[in-house]
């Protein structure tokens, strides 16, 4: 599918998720729907990442395909977005099964942070009043944050850090590339987060409405664009039957 996420977001608005689900659901194979819901019920919606004016387009990149292929939720870059597209090989199609959010300025995504009630971590090398990773808390939700690659995170964003926390490391090198970092991170919170929710009976943490509309999404991620289009027209008989997928 190349249909763009605004896109697909106006046709499914158009006649509402639910509907759109029953729509689509016949034209996806059975084991496509059971991949899909596999993953669906082991994504953590409630662990995000951050990556703020990365130099390279690329590490923020292969950040979005870490978090998809580990089962977290939302990336966020705070940068000039141009340079991330440019890198959309770097993410081997995770953009398609993965929010992300971008933002030019700094201030819009702190904002967004703090509407949602989420506390905020961010990665440092060494500095006074930082923690480990291991001591990050995961009962609660919580977005890591990384910096450029040369600098780090900018002073406004680490006065905005609930949170300063640092990788250990025991070996000469005293750093860490920026996608190795995030992966080392997601996956210690990750393993900390399921344990806790396999305490309370979970595999993951989505809502009834995300599992829904991100179902929904992913449903026409599987199809032919076409046939998306037709399906989700508002104008549609649903009782008619609609061509096979692929057709014209």
């Amino acid at each position: 599918m190349t249909m763009e996420r605004h896109q697909l977001t106006r046709l499914i608005d158009g006649i509402g998720p639910r509907r759109a689900l029953e729509r689509l659901r016949p034209y996806v194979t059975e084991s496509r729907q059971q991949r899909i819901e596999q993953v669906l019920q082991h994504r953590v919606r409630t662990l995000h990442v951050a990556v703020e004016r990365p130099h390279d387009p690329h590490n923020a990149a292969a950040i979005v395909r870490t978090a998809e292929a580990l089962g977290c939720g939302p990336v966020h870059a705070i940068s000039d977005i141009s340079g991330i597209l440019r890198a959309r090989k770097t993410t081997k199609g995770a953009m398609y099964w993965v929010e992300t959010h971008h933002y030019r300025d700094l201030g819009d995504f702190l904002a967004i942070i703090r509407s949602s009630g989420m506390r905020l971590a961010g990665a440092c090398v060494h500095g006074r009043d930082t923690i480990d990773l291991a001591e990050l808390p995961i009962d609660r939700p919580l977005c890591v944050m990384f910096g450029n690659e040369s600098t780090g995170l900018s002073d406004e964003a680490l006065a905005a850090c609930d949170h300063r926390f640092t990788i250990p490391m025991v070996g000469m090198s005293e750093s860490l590339n920026l996608s190795v970092s995030a992966g080392i991170t997601l996956h210690d919170l990750l393993q900390r987060k399921r344990g806790w929710l396999a305490t309370r009976g979970r595999s993951g943490d989505g809502d009834n409405a995300w599992l829904v509309r991100t179902r929904v999404r992913w449903y026409a991620r599987a199809l032919d664009d076409r046939l998306v289009r037709h399906l989700l027209a508002p104008e549609v008989d649903v009782a008619a039957r609609a061509p096979a997928a692929g057709a014209p």
